[in-house]
């Protein structure tokens, strides 16, 4: 019997690498519009293999611009204006995310997230999707200092469900990383296949979820 449920935040509950993508372009289009001197789809190409390199970081278009020569505040302004803009208008989960977690939150499953990103940023993204508080809590970086498939994360996000590893589903998109991760502590594991990333190594699954309403039915019927 599943008792708690616990998810990844990027391509699991939100398109996280469209997103991305659509605000970096912004960002390109902005730098060219304030005289970056470069065809606007290659700088779309060439800023967005760039933040990729470093998902997380803070300093991906300023290190950008300096690469290129193209620095000013003026311009770097611009960029971090667009995207932020486009960024929080396609900052929304997955289709039937919020119909899902209310169902499982009805039947009394525990709801948390374990993530690579700072905690704060995971805040970020689940408040603007509105969807925060169906979690119980936020496993982050900043807390056990390790990434996934690291199993410091996961045993720390049974501290917080305070269930048996047996009793628990972690949904991820990234195999290597999340399905390897939560079976090295006994967990159950669902694969978030519409969002799957896959990179690195192929682990098996329990579960495979096609959509997130597919989540609804694992948990029934574990």
């Amino acid at each position: 019997m599943i008792k708690a449920v616990l998810f990844d935040v990027d391509n699991t509950l939100i398109d996280f690498m469209a997103m991305k993508r659509k605000a970096s372009n912004a960002a390109a289009i902005a730098m060219v519009r304030t005289g970056l001197q470069m065809d606007v789809k290659l700088a779309e190409k060439k800023l967005f293999d760039t933040y990729i390199k470093n998902i997380e970081g803070e300093h991906a278009f300023e290190d950008f611009l300096h690469e290129h020569k193209a620095y000013n505040d003026r311009r770097l302004a611009a960029a971090l204006n667009a995207y932020l803009t486009v960024k929080y208008k396609h900052m929304k989960p997955y289709s039937g995310v919020k119909e899902t977690l209310t169902r499982l939150q009805k039947r009394g499953i525990k709801l948390g997230i374990v993530t690579d990103a700072p905690r704060i940023k995971a805040f970020q993204r689940l408040d603007a999707m509105g969807i925060a508080d169906y979690f119980e809590f936020v496993v982050g970086f900043e807390d056990t200092h390790k990434h996934k498939p690291d199993s410091a994360p996961f045993f720390k996000a049974l501290l917080g469900v305070k269930c048996k590893a047996s009793e628990t589903l972690f949904v991820g998109d990234w195999q290597e990383r999340d399905m390897l991760g939560a079976k090295k502590v006994g967990m159950k594991t669902c694969w978030a296949k519409y969002g799957g990333n896959r990179l690195g190594r192929k682990i098996r699954s329990d579960y495979v979820a096609k959509t997130f309403r597919d989540i609804t039915k694992i948990v029934t019927e574990v």
